[in-house]
């Protein structure tokens, strides 16, 4: 039976061990979490069949090692691991950034032996910790495997088999590819949030479902989102241009009060999203 190790067990992480464990895939899972109460939490959800406060001890034997924890966290916590890496494990993550991360992973797994495939489930929720964990957070939805010119393939198909274990749709993408595409769809979305919360002002008892909906996901983890920002800025500069540029258009037309143009530039946005969602 293959060993799984999942290092971070809040939403992401909790979430593909019970997902896993749900679906009743044959492995055994290793967690490592660094508060008592959260691995007390791991064994008592059913998360893991072992839980290490040591991600050292957490990683020995496995082969496959997911890192479930923001994008600059992952080299910071796979350099404490190395010396528990066996030869030939495969190692890969949830981050939703990929380009950057191939690079830093690629020095710090130097020598080990171990493979690093990326990977980013595009799913997840403004909730956060290990009671976040939903077994059913991946089913249909998809993930990107990201993997460097020279991967193995074998590696390539073994993340991608855990991410269709788990419910999950793959895709194999270039990274710089899935940087700048999710830039767009997934970090525009959320910095436009949350410069929306910081711009409604004290006027909480008029805010409707409209703005709720809107703003949900600027509840999101602020370390998770500094990362991302961080790792993929030239990408979402080029995201918020555009977006900025619509938003200068709709400034003009405000200032025209011409309704039908102001309509048809509704109508646009969204005939383009009924496009994007299918």
């Amino acid at each position: 039976m293959e060993t799984i190790a999942i290092l971070g067990t809040g939403l992401m992480g909790a979430s593909l061990g019970l997902a896993l464990k749900k679906r009743g895939v044959p492995v055994r899972i290793h967690a490592y979490a660094r508060r008592p109460e959260t691995r007390q939490a791991a064994l008592k959800l059913a998360i893991a069949d072992a839980v290490f406060a040591d991600p050292v001890e957490a990683v020995k034997g496995a082969d496959l090692v997911v890192f479930c924890v923001p994008v600059l966290t992952i080299p910071e916590l796979a350099k404490a691991c190395r010396a528990g890496l066996k030869q030939g494990a495969i190692v890969t993550d949830v981050g939703s950034t990929k380009a950057c991360l191939n690079e830093l992973m690629a020095e710090v797994l130097a020598g080990t032996g171990a493979e690093f495939i990326g990977s980013h489930p595009i799913c997840g929720s403004e909730q956060q910790g290990i009671e976040a964990g939903d077994a059913d957070l991946y089913d249909g939805a998809m993930t990107v495997v990201t993997p460097v010119a020279l991967a193995d393939e074998a590696s390539v198909e073994k993340v991608s088999s855990l991410w269709k274990s788990a419910g999950s749709a793959v895709t194999v993408m270039n990274a710089k590819q899935h940087d700048c595409i999710l830039a767009a769809t997934s970090h525009l979305p959320h910095v436009a949030a949350a410069a929306l919360a910081l711009s409604a002002g004290d006027s909480g008892l008029f805010c409707g479902s409209g703005f709720r909906d809107t703003t949900r996901i600027a509840e999101g983890s602020p370390q998770v989102w500094s990362d991302i920002v961080r790792t993929n800025a030239p990408a979402l500069k080029a995201a918020l241009r555009i977006f900025c540029d619509n938003l200068n258009d709709l400034a003009m037309l405000v200032e025209e009060d011409d309704g039908e143009k102001l309509a048809n530039w509704f109508a646009a946005a969204r005939d383009k999203r009924k496009e994007l969602l299918g």
